[in-house]
């Protein structure tokens, strides 16, 4: 209900990304988000013929292309860089970074309009906070957990937040609310914020990888571990099952 001081709830959800108000709010010892270290350039495009669903690394770099639909294709580069950098022409600095790589990147950015591509420095929340709530207010998604991209689970986190959130609401009285929300927090964290460390990582010894001895060695193990397994250890950060909403 409304009233002279403002809006009274019996439950409020933050869903307000990466700089989250009710996150410094309400958790103002927290540090806020903190630089990961690259920057990056994505991009959706057209192309005729088949483009597979694969992730390139260099030396600081990273280069991936994800077939979306019918023949659109959205790609992404990354590189180690400080934070802050824009150039004009953000399409020409991607082509300059990854112009010469293997068959079809040079296609794909031949084929991407100059005005699609949109350059993101990196943050993520460093420090993992104590709890998603606060007697009756919820956080959920990247002002709960902002993680790097690495993993490609920053949308899915959250929609498995929303989820639970649903859940553990379900039928349940105001009075109840705030040991709802206990319940949301001890199912979500966990995972969530061990996904973000996961991911994290995934880019240390990815895409920000720059010695040219732990490149080898890295290169050397991802030629020896089997298909089977590589997917096995990746599938098992998608592998959720939803809960059933009480009532």
């Amino acid at each position: 209900m409304r009233g002279s001081a403002g809006v009274r709830a019996d439950l409020v959800v933050g869903a307000d990304g990466l700089r989250s108000v009710l996150r410094d709010r309400l958790w103002p010892d927290t540090p806020p988000p903190v630089y990961a270290g690259s920057t990056a350039w994505r991009a959706v495009t057209t192309v005729a013929g088949p483009v597979p669903t694969a992730i390139s690394w260099g030396r600081g770099t990273e280069f991936g292309m994800v077939p979306i639909g019918g023949d659109r294709i959205y790609w992404f580069g990354a590189v180690t860089a400080p934070p802050g950098l824009t150039v004009p022409d953000e399409l020409a600095a991607v082509r300059e970074r990854f112009g010469d790589w293997h068959d079809p990147i040079p296609a794909l950015l031949a084929a991407t309009p100059p005005e699609s591509v949109i350059r993101t420095d990196l943050y993520h929340l460093a420090t993992p906070l104590p709890s998603y709530v606060r007697g009756r207010v919820a956080l959920l998604g990247d002002a709960a957990h902002a993680m790097t991209p690495n993993l490609g689970q920053g949308a899915g986190q959250a929609i498995e937040d929303a989820v639970v959130l649903g859940a553990v609401c379900a039928g349940v009285p105001a009075a109840g609310v705030p040991e709802a929300l206990r319940a949301y927090d001890r199912q979500r964290r966990p995972r969530s914020q061990a996904i973000a460390r996961a991911s994290y990582g995934m880019g240390r010894l990815g895409q920000q990888l720059r010695n040219p001895a732990a490149i080898a060695v890295r290169n050397t193990l991802m030629r020896l571990v089997p298909p089977r397994l590589a997917l096995r250890n990746m599938a098992r950060y998608a592998d959720w099952h939803p809960p059933a909403a009480s009532r």
